[in-house]
């Protein structure tokens, strides 16, 4: 159903823009195909709850949980657009736009991983607390957070590193040079924004106290209007760069220390320290190829990062990743004919 509802919107989108109604189309589209799905469904979910019965004690569980959450992700919403609204508002629409096009580049990125790390690692998470309580959910929750670290923190400084010839191959030309400066910085906030989200709001829904999960998204939220107040008047597109970088910042204290509240998950912070100097000699390699533009910049600058990082990570042994690998292999090739 997730799939048709999707391609549903984009078809219906697509023909509305073709048919002139602009950024309104993508809209009347997601509204158009769940409507279509919610007549499609409802008559036999309908069905199912005629036998139901309504229970207040379990309704007011389900509110209790499900509220907050909710709440939380429209402060989520909050925090990701008030900065565009207040550079329309300080600066122009130029200003937006560029700050967009950065901001997409490096944020749409890392959350592909996050996103797909978040969906396999979660479900995990409650398994293993299911099966062996809070002992076997620290270690599943620590190699979950050693994994994330592996692959996003080199992932969110590699963006910024390529950010140029990146920016120069997709976005439009009067806009890539803005792009550049925009996506180091957008890539920072992205990292801290998934880390929270991704692996310490777990805290919040596995202990099952979600009403710290609202104010633990309510500080980095209300600190993101009140910065972007105070620094883009004065320092205009930067000011809101710095403002996104330290409420996502701020966010992930909260969360670490809210959630220690509900259910303390682990930091490793080996694999932490060693991602982080693996990412670091990357840095320093990278930043010696020259700036050749376009493609030739980008693949050197890619390939270059891959191997540093890859070949320091597997002599470190970093996240017992290759100790792992190796057991595997040896398990493969041990099996019988």
């Amino acid at each position: 159903m997730l799939f048709r509802s999707t391609l549903g919107a984009f078809l219906v989108g697509a023909v509305l823009a073709y048919l002139g109604l602009g950024g309104a189309a993508p809209l009347i589209g997601f509204g158009v195909a769940a409507a279509v799905c919610m007549a499609w469904t409802l008559p036999s979910e309908w069905a199912h709850s005629r036998s139901g019965r309504f229970e207040a004690p379990r309704a007011r569980s389900y509110l209790g949980y499900g509220l907050p959450v909710a709440l939380s992700l429209i402060l989520a919403l909050v925090l990701s657009t008030t900065d565009r609204f207040l550079l329309a508002a300080f600066l122009d629409e130029a200003a937006v736009g560029v700050y967009h096009a950065g901001y997409s580049l490096a944020n749409r990125t890392l959350d592909v991983l996050f996103i797909w790390l978040g969906a396999a690692g979660g479900p995990a998470l409650i398994a293993a607390l299911e099966r062996g309580g809070e002992g076997e959910l620290g270690i599943a929750a620590r190699e979950q957070a050693s994994l994330m670290l592996l692959l996003c923190v080199p992932a969110a400084v590699g963006l910024a590193l390529v950010a140029a010839p990146l920016s120069q191959l997709m976005v439009g030309q009067e806009l890539a040079v803005g792009a550049a400066h925009v996506t180091p910085w957008i890539a920072a906030s992205g990292l801290l924004a998934g880390l929270t989200t991704y692996y310490f709001h777990q805290a919040f829904t596995l202990g099952q106290r979600t009403e710290l999960l609202l104010g633990a998204m309510a500080i980095p939220a209300l600190a993101n209007l009140v910065l972007n107040l105070l620094l883009i008047p004065r320092f205009g597109l930067d000011g809101a760069l710095w403002a996104t970088v330290a409420s996502y910042g701020l966010g992930l204290a909260a969360s670490v220390a809210l959630g220690a509240r509900s259910l303390r998950l682990p930091v490793p912070w080996t694999p932490f320290l060693q991602t982080v100097f693996a990412t670091a000699v990357m840095g320093v390699a990278v930043a010696q190829v020259p700036a050749l533009g376009g493609w030739a910049e980008l693949i050197l600058k890619a390939g270059l990062g891959a191997t540093v990082f890859g070949a320091i990570t597997f002599a470190l042994d970093t996240g017992a990743l290759r100790s792992r690998g190796l057991a595997v292999v040896r398990g493969y090739r041990a099996r019988p004919a």
